[in-house]
């Protein structure tokens, strides 16, 4: 999308600097924001140089929207294992949630929610989201839960956007289940057991 010289990427050493400079940013974002990163910085912090970058990208924001996009996509759940509607709900969820807290991709992403209509931020935003909601359709299709599928996907993406990017408070295991167990209109235990695995449904 926002890389100018696709070619030059596929060579080992460019596609070492391209995924320096994708990490690097990614950290610049989540510790300084989007006024506070620097080309300069991003570069210095990837162990390359401001010419480097511009090889690949327009500018900064060119750059912020290639790392997000790359992030959001690494997380990329793969197709459901037909376990359980809840297990794969289970499994693509803690997915997104781990990345986003315990990596700098959920800092770099809260840091964005300013900046979000800058168009190639729109851009990358939406292609990741594109993404996250087909693996959760994979997951309801030709099942009882297919019926309001896309608003179940909203309620339950929901809880990560707001917990996470906007209020960044923690989610932990529990909350993603007893969401799952509320979404598909189950009775959560009031004491789940710690890792006893959702319903067979």
């Amino acid at each position: 999308m926002v890389q100018k010289n696709p070619s030059a990427a596929g060579r080992p050493q460019e596609h070492r600097v391209t995924t320096a400079l994708m990490e690097a940013t990614l950290i610049e974002l989540a510790e300084n924001g989007f006024e506070g990163s620097t080309v300069a910085a991003i570069a210095n912090r990837a162990r390359t140089s401001k010419q480097a970058v511009y090889r690949r990208f327009g500018n900064k924001t060119d750059m912020i929207a290639a790392a997000v996009e790359h992030g959001l996509l690494s997380i990329r759940s793969t197709s459901p294992q037909r376990i359980s509607v809840a297990e794969d709900l289970r499994q693509s969820l803690a997915g997104i949630v781990s990345s986003f807290q315990e990596t700098p991709l959920g800092g770099a992403i809260r840091a964005l929610v300013p900046h979000r209509d800058l168009q190639p931020i729109t851009e990358a935003l939406e292609n990741a989201e594109n993404d996250r909601r087909l693996v959760l359709r994979q997951i309801f299709i030709a099942t009882p839960f297919e019926t309001d599928m896309e608003t179940r996907i909203d309620l339950l993406l929901g809880l990560i956007y707001f917990r996470l990017l906007i209020r960044n408070v923690p989610i932990g295991q529990n909350d993603i289940e007893r969401a799952i167990y509320l979404v598909l209109g189950l009775v959560a235990p009031r004491d789940p057991a710690p890792h006893a695995g959702m319903p067979g449904i």
